[in-house]
Protein backbone atom coordinates (compact mmCIF):
# COMPACT_ATOMS: atom_id res chain seq x y z
CA UNK A 1 0.00 0.00 0.00
CA UNK A 2 1.33 3.63 -1.33
CA UNK A 3 1.65 5.98 1.79
CA UNK A 4 0.42 9.37 0.55
CA UNK A 5 2.51 11.84 2.44
CA UNK A 6 0.47 14.73 4.20
CA UNK A 7 1.28 17.88 2.10
CA UNK A 8 -0.12 20.08 4.41
CA UNK A 9 2.85 19.42 6.71
CA UNK A 10 5.25 20.22 4.26
CA UNK A 11 3.34 23.11 2.90
CA UNK A 12 5.73 26.19 2.71
CA UNK A 13 5.17 28.35 5.45
CA UNK A 14 3.99 31.83 3.92
CA UNK A 15 7.03 34.88 4.44
CA UNK A 16 6.30 38.52 5.10
CA UNK A 17 6.92 40.81 2.69
CA UNK A 18 10.62 42.33 2.78
CA UNK A 19 10.34 45.55 4.43
CA UNK A 20 11.12 47.46 0.88
CA UNK A 21 7.91 46.19 -0.35
CA UNK A 22 5.87 47.63 2.70
CA UNK A 23 3.50 50.17 2.01
CA UNK A 24 1.52 51.31 -0.81
CA UNK A 25 2.51 54.23 -3.60
CA UNK A 26 0.99 56.77 -1.72
CA UNK A 27 2.86 56.08 1.74
CA UNK A 28 5.78 55.64 0.20
CA UNK A 29 5.48 58.45 -1.78
CA UNK A 30 4.39 60.65 1.08
CA UNK A 31 7.35 59.55 3.16
CA UNK A 32 10.00 60.06 0.19
CA UNK A 33 8.56 63.74 0.07
CA UNK A 34 8.66 64.34 4.01
CA UNK A 35 12.47 62.67 3.74
CA UNK A 36 13.52 65.29 1.09
CA UNK A 37 11.45 68.05 3.34
CA UNK A 38 13.83 66.75 6.21
CA UNK A 39 16.78 67.10 4.40
CA UNK A 40 15.84 70.61 3.07
CA UNK A 41 15.23 71.68 7.09
CA UNK A 42 18.80 70.04 8.03
CA UNK A 43 20.72 72.03 5.66
CA UNK A 44 19.63 75.40 6.89
CA UNK A 45 17.49 76.78 4.22
CA UNK A 46 14.33 75.36 5.26
CA UNK A 47 13.70 78.65 7.55
CA UNK A 48 14.68 80.71 4.37
CA UNK A 49 12.27 78.43 2.28
CA UNK A 50 9.60 79.09 4.94
CA UNK A 51 9.95 82.48 5.28
CA UNK A 52 9.90 83.09 1.40
CA UNK A 53 6.67 81.53 0.76
CA UNK A 54 5.34 83.14 3.56
CA UNK A 55 6.14 86.83 2.12
CA UNK A 56 5.33 86.23 -1.38
CA UNK A 57 2.40 84.77 -0.37
CA UNK A 58 1.30 87.39 1.89
CA UNK A 59 2.13 90.18 -0.81
CA UNK A 60 1.32 89.04 -4.33
CA UNK A 61 1.09 85.25 -4.55
CA UNK A 62 -2.07 83.13 -4.19
CA UNK A 63 -1.91 80.22 -2.33
CA UNK A 64 -2.04 78.94 1.32
CA UNK A 65 0.08 80.23 3.80
CA UNK A 66 0.73 76.96 5.20
CA UNK A 67 1.95 74.85 2.44
CA UNK A 68 5.89 75.24 3.04
CA UNK A 69 5.48 74.82 6.98
CA UNK A 70 3.33 72.08 7.73
CA UNK A 71 5.21 69.73 5.51
CA UNK A 72 8.62 70.90 6.93
CA UNK A 73 7.57 71.09 9.97
CA UNK A 74 6.30 67.14 10.08
CA UNK A 75 9.03 66.31 8.61
CA UNK A 76 11.36 67.77 11.39
CA UNK A 77 8.97 68.65 14.63
CA UNK A 78 11.39 69.84 16.78
CA UNK A 79 12.31 72.73 13.90
CA UNK A 80 8.94 73.83 14.21
CA UNK A 81 8.56 76.45 16.62
CA UNK A 82 11.67 78.04 14.74
CA UNK A 83 10.50 77.27 11.23
CA UNK A 84 6.79 79.17 12.21
CA UNK A 85 8.69 82.07 13.96
CA UNK A 86 10.24 82.19 9.97
CA UNK A 87 6.58 82.14 8.47
CA UNK A 88 5.27 84.90 10.99
CA UNK A 89 8.06 87.10 9.57
CA UNK A 90 8.17 86.66 6.20
CA UNK A 91 3.90 86.73 6.02
CA UNK A 92 4.37 90.14 8.02
CA UNK A 93 6.41 91.49 5.80
CA UNK A 94 4.38 90.31 2.60
CA UNK A 95 1.46 91.94 4.32
CA UNK A 96 3.22 95.74 4.76
CA UNK A 97 4.13 95.04 1.06
CA UNK A 98 0.81 94.34 0.46
CA UNK A 99 -0.57 97.45 2.18
CA UNK A 100 2.04 100.01 0.47
CA UNK A 101 0.89 98.61 -2.95
CA UNK A 102 -2.49 99.67 -1.45
CA UNK A 103 -1.45 103.13 0.00
CA UNK A 104 1.20 104.01 -2.41
CA UNK A 105 0.40 102.15 -6.09
CA UNK A 106 -3.42 100.99 -5.94
CA UNK A 107 -3.98 102.49 -9.30
CA UNK A 108 -1.34 101.57 -11.13
CA UNK A 109 -0.58 97.72 -9.33
CA UNK A 110 -3.69 97.33 -6.85
CA UNK A 111 -6.40 97.32 -8.98
CA UNK A 112 -5.30 95.03 -11.36
CA UNK A 113 -3.98 93.04 -9.00
CA UNK A 114 -7.38 92.52 -6.83
CA UNK A 115 -9.10 92.18 -10.41
CA UNK A 116 -6.94 89.63 -10.95
CA UNK A 117 -7.91 87.78 -7.98
CA UNK A 118 -11.65 88.58 -8.79
CA UNK A 119 -12.33 91.13 -6.82
CA UNK A 120 -14.64 93.81 -7.86
CA UNK A 121 -15.06 97.58 -8.48
CA UNK A 122 -18.31 97.26 -6.93
CA UNK A 123 -17.45 94.80 -3.76
CA UNK A 124 -14.77 96.88 -3.21
CA UNK A 125 -16.53 100.39 -2.65
CA UNK A 126 -19.33 98.21 -0.95
CA UNK A 127 -16.09 97.39 1.80
CA UNK A 128 -14.94 100.74 1.84
CA UNK A 129 -17.45 101.78 5.46
CA UNK A 130 -16.00 98.51 6.84
CA UNK A 131 -12.58 99.48 6.24
CA UNK A 132 -13.32 102.74 8.18
CA UNK A 133 -14.92 101.37 11.18
CA UNK A 134 -13.15 97.95 11.57
CA UNK A 135 -9.99 97.76 9.15
CA UNK A 136 -7.74 96.37 12.17
CA UNK A 137 -10.41 93.75 13.07
CA UNK A 138 -11.20 92.59 9.17
CA UNK A 139 -6.85 92.62 9.29
CA UNK A 140 -6.81 90.66 11.88
CA UNK A 141 -9.94 87.90 11.13
CA UNK A 142 -7.76 87.56 7.90
CA UNK A 143 -4.81 86.20 9.11
CA UNK A 144 -6.80 83.20 11.26
CA UNK A 145 -9.48 82.83 8.46
CA UNK A 146 -9.90 81.60 5.30
CA UNK A 147 -10.58 85.34 3.78
CA UNK A 148 -7.33 86.25 1.41
CA UNK A 149 -5.11 88.23 3.81
CA UNK A 150 -2.86 89.52 0.80
CA UNK A 151 -6.48 91.28 -0.46
CA UNK A 152 -7.63 92.64 3.20
CA UNK A 153 -3.71 94.32 3.42
CA UNK A 154 -4.42 95.66 0.12
CA UNK A 155 -7.81 97.41 0.73
CA UNK A 156 -6.65 98.47 4.23
CA UNK A 157 -3.33 100.59 3.05
CA UNK A 158 -5.87 101.92 -0.45
CA UNK A 159 -8.80 103.05 2.14
CA UNK A 160 -6.59 104.60 4.71
CA UNK A 161 -6.40 101.83 7.79
CA UNK A 162 -4.02 103.77 10.10
CA UNK A 163 -0.80 101.41 10.20
CA UNK A 164 -0.40 101.47 14.12
CA UNK A 165 -3.45 99.85 14.26
CA UNK A 166 -2.55 97.74 11.15
CA UNK A 167 0.55 96.74 11.94
CA UNK A 168 -0.43 95.45 15.49
CA UNK A 169 -3.15 93.23 14.03
CA UNK A 170 -1.24 91.81 11.03
CA UNK A 171 1.29 90.66 13.64
CA UNK A 172 -0.79 89.24 16.85
CA UNK A 173 -3.04 87.32 13.85
CA UNK A 174 -0.17 85.88 12.17
CA UNK A 175 1.78 84.73 15.49
CA UNK A 176 -1.17 83.28 16.68
CA UNK A 177 -2.08 81.08 13.32
CA UNK A 178 1.20 79.99 12.75
CA UNK A 179 2.09 79.66 16.47
CA UNK A 180 -0.82 77.63 16.32
CA UNK A 181 -0.27 75.16 13.38
CA UNK A 182 3.37 74.88 15.10
CA UNK A 183 1.48 73.32 18.19
CA UNK A 184 -0.65 70.71 16.19
CA UNK A 185 2.61 69.63 14.04
CA UNK A 186 4.87 69.40 16.97
CA UNK A 187 2.47 67.24 19.13
CA UNK A 188 0.78 65.40 16.36
CA UNK A 189 3.49 64.91 14.14
CA UNK A 190 5.91 62.42 15.99
CA UNK A 191 2.57 60.15 16.25
CA UNK A 192 1.97 60.57 11.89
CA UNK A 193 5.64 59.89 11.55
CA UNK A 194 5.34 56.76 13.72
CA UNK A 195 2.75 55.70 11.95
CA UNK A 196 4.41 56.40 8.41
CA UNK A 197 7.53 54.74 9.00
CA UNK A 198 5.89 51.59 10.31
CA UNK A 199 3.52 51.62 7.29
CA UNK A 200 6.58 51.94 5.00
CA UNK A 201 9.00 49.34 6.96
CA UNK A 202 11.28 51.50 8.61
CA UNK A 203 12.27 51.60 12.19
CA UNK A 204 10.24 54.30 13.41
CA UNK A 205 11.92 57.76 14.41
CA UNK A 206 9.52 60.16 15.39
CA UNK A 207 11.52 63.15 15.89
CA UNK A 208 13.40 62.57 12.05
CA UNK A 209 12.79 60.90 9.17
CA UNK A 210 14.96 57.89 7.84
CA UNK A 211 15.81 56.34 4.68
CA UNK A 212 13.55 53.69 3.19
CA UNK A 213 15.23 50.52 3.37
CA UNK A 214 15.53 50.06 0.05
CA UNK A 215 17.52 53.42 0.02
CA UNK A 216 19.41 53.03 2.89
CA UNK A 217 23.35 53.14 1.98
CA UNK A 218 24.42 49.53 2.08
CA UNK A 219 27.41 49.07 4.97
CA UNK A 220 30.44 49.27 4.13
Amino acid sequence: MTHTPDLSSTRATPHAPPAASRGGPVARGVYRLLAMFHRWAESGWGGAAVGGWGFLQGSIMPGPTDTVLVPLGIADPGRVFRLAAWATLGATLGGLVAYAIGAFAFDEVGRPLLSLLGISERLLEASHARFDRQGWLLVLVSTISPLSSKVICLAAGAFGVPVWTFVPALLVGRLTRFGTIALIVRFAGPRLLDTLSRRVGVQPAVTRVLPLPSEATPPG
